[in-house]
């Protein structure tokens, strides 16, 4: 998740509503809670609070069923704790990012050393609006092994790498992580997600490289 620097909810920066979700955790917390951490009076704070059960960053904890109000991080919340904030984007400079990662798609799937080819790649979410700036370009991907040896393939070239991996997963997915990699080039701007996301949560999408139509 990507969070633009200036981006705010019930007034109040999200970079501090991030770091209150964090020093949250997985502990419940009241309106009290809110109150300390945002050094704010109590209509504000109920404020802050109804902002961010609307905005699904926080959810009633199902294991407080006393008349006061618990409240844990949600799956939305957690992700906004991982988020990174940087500076929107305008949307020229989001579509010289694409035209790039397309620029790329086309130099790996000409690299037969490399395990994995592309064979489509699809945008969805803010980039398909009109808005002027965006926090960052969702791109689904696919990654099609070139040959069925590409798990073995993927185990020597983490081994010529000379990296550590962390577990057997990180090894035998070596090849297609570095695909991966490559495509997104080090931009923070760039989220790359499987495939299959745009369907199963149900958004448009468009589909900006196909090896079929090549």
């Amino acid at each position: 998740m990507q969070v633009g620097r200036d981006e705010t909810i019930a007034g109040v920066r999200l970079m501090k509503v991030r770091d209150f979700l964090r020093w949250t955790g997985d502990c419940s917390v009241q309106l009290d809670a809110i109150e300390e951490r945002f050094g704010c009076d109590h209509p504000k704070a109920e404020q802050i609070e109804k902002a961010l059960v609307d905005a699904g960053y926080i959810e009633d904890d199902p294991n407080e069923t006393g008349p006061s109000k618990w409240y844990v991080v949600s799956a939305l919340g957690k992700q906004l704790c991982n988020a990174k904030f940087v500076r929107r984007i305008t949307r020229p400079e989001a579509e010289t990012l694409v035209a790039g990662l397309l620029e790329r798609v086309k130099l790996v799937n000409e690299r037969d050393e490399l395990t994995h080819r592309i064979t489509e790649v699809r945008v969805f979410g803010s980039y398909l609006g009109d808005k002027a700036d965006l926090g960052d370009v969702d791109l689904a991907v696919q990654f099609t092994p070139r040959r069925p040896t590409h798990v073995e393939e993927a185990k020597l070239r983490a081994a010529q790498s000379g990296k550590t991996m962390g577990s057997y997963l990180q090894l035998i997915t070596y090849g297609r992580q570095e695909v991966r990699q490559i495509l997104k080039n080090r931009s923070p701007y760039l989220s790359l997600h499987e495939f299959g996301e745009p369907e199963e949560l149900g958004v448009p999408f468009a589909v900006l490289f196909s090896a079929d139509s090549q």
